[in-house]
């Protein structure tokens, strides 16, 4: 039944003559090529998808093409017709990535918004350096040892010291140095609630 559809499409398009079967190639393509057109101009989603599915329809008409003229006529020609078709559904494809990227008119009365600068979410003033959030966090430490500390929170305070004092030590804090000084500071903060 199947291998019997496909005898029947095959004599129907045998019994067709080139030029017939040419034009109703190429029509459907030039159908296809102007909806593709006039959607890329006025569809927003359209105009911004993808356009590489037109090109394997491009390529699938050359083939056809090249396919009806074989048929019928001699390889080279075949080869010839299939290549200019191809070359000028290339050309159609280009014209409609060009229309594609074309901006789209304004109607009337309609404000363009201008666009907000590109340092608009950088600071205009500097945060201040980590070595002074560091100090300060020394600074609790040391008024922290002067406190009557149990022997547990006094080894904990110093291991915190020493760590800060590396920290200090280094010119630039990078955020993984910042978020072990933001875990010391409020180690030191639960230590000094503790004690006050």
């Amino acid at each position: 039944m199947l291998t019997s559809f496909f005898e029947d499409v095959y004599s129907a398009v045998q019994s067709l003559s080139l030029d017939a079967c040419l034009c109703i190639c190429w029509g459907a393509f030039a159908f296809i090529f102007l909806l593709t057109l006039v959607l890329s101009l006025t569809v927003e989603g359209v105009r911004r998808a993808d356009k590489r599915p037109y090109l394997c329809i491009v390529n699938l008409f050359a083939a056809a093409t090249f396919a009806f003229a074989v048929s019928r006529q001699s390889l080279s020609f075949s080869v010839l017709l299939s290549a200019v078709f191809w070359c000028v559904a290339y050309l159609s494809y280009g014209l409609v990535v060009l229309l594609s990227k074309r901006k789209p008119r304004l109607k009337e009365g309609t404000v363009l918004q201008p666009e907000p600068p590109a340092d608009i979410f950088t600071p205009s003033v500097r945060p201040a350096r980590s070595n002074v959030r560091t100090e300060h966090a020394i600074s609790v430490t040391e008024k922290l040892l002067q406190a009557d500390l149990s022997k547990g929170d006094r080894q904990e305070a110093e291991r915190i010291k020493s760590t800060l004092a590396f920290l200090k030590a280094k010119p630039d804090l990078t955020p993984a140095d910042n978020d072990l000084l933001n875990e010391k500071f409020n180690t030191l903060l639960k230590l000094m609630a503790k004690y006050d």
